[in-house]
């Protein structure tokens, strides 16, 4: 792993999921950061940098668009990635220029293409 690695948190309350994408996302390069709700995702926001934020909307105490504008308030340039079976545009535009919407099911590459441009 490089000295300073690009750090993802993801909140996502499926563990299978957030697990799986956890570990086809981790890179030399890349940590991330998994929790299953919006409580772990602040206290990962208070506790260590964060590069990007990917939250998942419904999570069991909350919003993860409360999550966002939450960490947006922090750092108004952090990027968020917001994931939703819904379409999300209108709502992640509302949120500032940093939000980008991903509709559920999305495929891995769609997924690191959209990290890989974020990142930069």
């Amino acid at each position: 792993m490089t000295a300073n690695p690009f750090v993802i948190l993801y909140v996502e309350d499926n563990d299978m999921i957030r697990e799986s994408f956890a570990e086809l996302l981790a890179t030399a390069d890349r940590r991330i950061v998994g929790v299953a709700d919006g409580a772990g995702a602040r206290a990962a926001l208070r506790e260590q940098h964060v590069d990007l934020l990917m939250t998942d909307i419904n999570l069991p105490d909350g919003s993860g668009l409360d999550v966002a504008r939450e960490a947006l308030q922090q750092d108004p340039t952090l990027p968020v990635i917001v994931c939703s079976g819904n379409d999300l545009k209108d709502v992640a535009r509302s949120l500032g220029p940093t939000v980008h919407p991903l509709m559920k099911p999305f495929d891995l590459d769609e997924l690191e293409a959209l990290i890989a441009r974020l990142a930069r």
